[in-house]
């Protein structure tokens, strides 16, 4: 008579916690969700200083080439290796 009960009591509390562990993980989805929106906006602000970083990185680079006479730029503002000619970048 008392496996039952226990049997009975046993999936009450296996339901109970069920139902606990499944509100946990919605809202544990909402909060990957919001954590998700969030790094993309602080992610997108990293991706635009990092660009500018390296154009910055990139400016500055050119200048001191050119102060040193290894490149100069064509009519159309383009970076040209003095000695070869070819355009920066290029091989």
């Amino acid at each position: 008579m008392e496996l039952p009960i226990v049997v009975a009591v046993s999936a009450v509390l296996i339901l109970f916690f069920l139902i606990l562990w499944l509100r946990e993980r919605r809202n544990a989805q909402k909060e990957y969700i919001a954590y998700g929106l969030r790094a993309n906006e602080d992610q997108s602000e990293n991706t635009k200083t990092n660009i500018s970083a390296i154009e910055n990185g990139f400016e500055e680079a050119m200048s001191k080439l050119e102060d040193l006479g290894e490149v100069t730029r064509d009519n159309w503002g383009q970076w040209i290796w003095t000695k070869s000619g070819k355009p920066v970048g290029r091989s």
